[in-house]
C-alpha cells in the first residue's frame, strides 16, 4: 500500500483532518493484516501513512487508540454482517440458525477477531479513560441493532440476556482465533496424527460454541 495523494500539507479543515485519520486507519490495517500487532507500531504507521511520527500524537494518542479506533470501523462491518444473517432466519427461536449466522459473519474478519481478542490485555492498557469510556460507547452503539435483532431471533431472550450473551460470545469466538489460524510451525506439528484432535476449524468450532452456550441460556429458569 502507498501513501495516499493529496494537495495540502496541513490538516485544517475537517475533511482533510477526517482524510488523515483514515489515511491512519488504513495503513494500521495493511500492517495488522501483513505483519501482526507486532509489526503494527507507531514508527510503522506513520510510515505507512506517509507521516511523521510526531503528526500521529495530532490525532491519536498512542497506537492502542489508534488500533481501538480501527476496531471500531471493524466492529461495524462486523455488526452489519451478522444482524443481516440475523434477519434472514426464517423461524424463531431456531438456536443452531442463530449459533451458525454468528460463525459465518466472523470467518472471514481477522481484523475484528485480531483486534478484539487483544483488547482487555493491550488496547485498553495504554489510553486514558476517557478514550475507553468514549470507545465502549461507541461499541455499544454499534452493537445494539444486533442485540435487538438476537433478541427478535431467540424471542425467550431479553434484551439484557442477549446483551450478554453477545458479548460472552464474541470474546470466546475472538480468543480462539488464533488457536484455530496458527503458525507455520504449528500447522506442520498438527498434521501429525497424534495431534489431530487438537486441530479445530474456526467456523465449526464457534457455531459448536455458540449453539452449546446459547441454548444453555435458554434452558435457564
Amino acid at each position: 500500500m502507498t501513501p495516499r495523494k493529496k494537495t495540502w500539507k496541513r490538516a485544517r479543515k475537517p475533511e482533510q483532518k477526517a482524510e488523515r485519520i483514515d489515511a491512519i486507519l488504513e495503513a494500521a490495517g495493511a500492517l495488522l493484516d501483513d505483519q501482526g500487532l507486532e509489526g503494527t507500531g507507531l514508527n510503522a504507521i506513520a510510515r505507512q501513512a506517509g507521516l511523521s511520527k510526531p503528526n500521529l500524537y495530532v490525532y491519536f494518542e498512542s497506537r492502542e487508540a489508534i488500533l481501538l479506533q480501527l476496531l471500531l470501523k471493524e466492529s461495524a462491518s462486523w455488526a452489519k454482517s451478522f444482524k443481516r444473517r440475523l434477519d434472514q432466519i426464517e423461524k424463531a427461536g431456531d438456536v443452531d440458525a442463530v449459533a451458525t449466522a454468528f460463525a459465518d459473519s466472523l470467518t472471514r474478519r481477522r481484523r475484528f477477531c485480531t483486534l478484539s481478542a487483544s483488547l482487555a490485555s493491550v488496547f485498553e492498557h495504554n489510553v486514558g479513560p476517557e478514550t475507553v469510556a468514549q470507545f465502549k460507547r461507541e461499541f455499544l452503539a454499534i452493537v445494539q441493532p444486533c442485540v435487538t435483532a438476537l433478541s427478535e431471533a431467540l424471542p425467550d431472550l431479553s434484551d439484557e440476556d442477549s446483551s450478554r450473551a453477545l458479548a460472552m460470545l464474541v470474546m470466546s469466538a475472538t480468543g480462539m482465533w488464533a488457536h484455530c489460524h496458527p503458525s507455520a510451525s504449528v500447522k506442520v506439528v498438527l498434521k501429525q496424527p497424534e495431534f489431530q484432535h487438537v486441530k479445530f476449524d474456526f467456523q465449526e468450532t464457534v457455531s459448536r460454541l455458540a449453539a452449546c452456550f446459547l441454548a444453555g441460556e435458554l434452558s435457564k429458569p
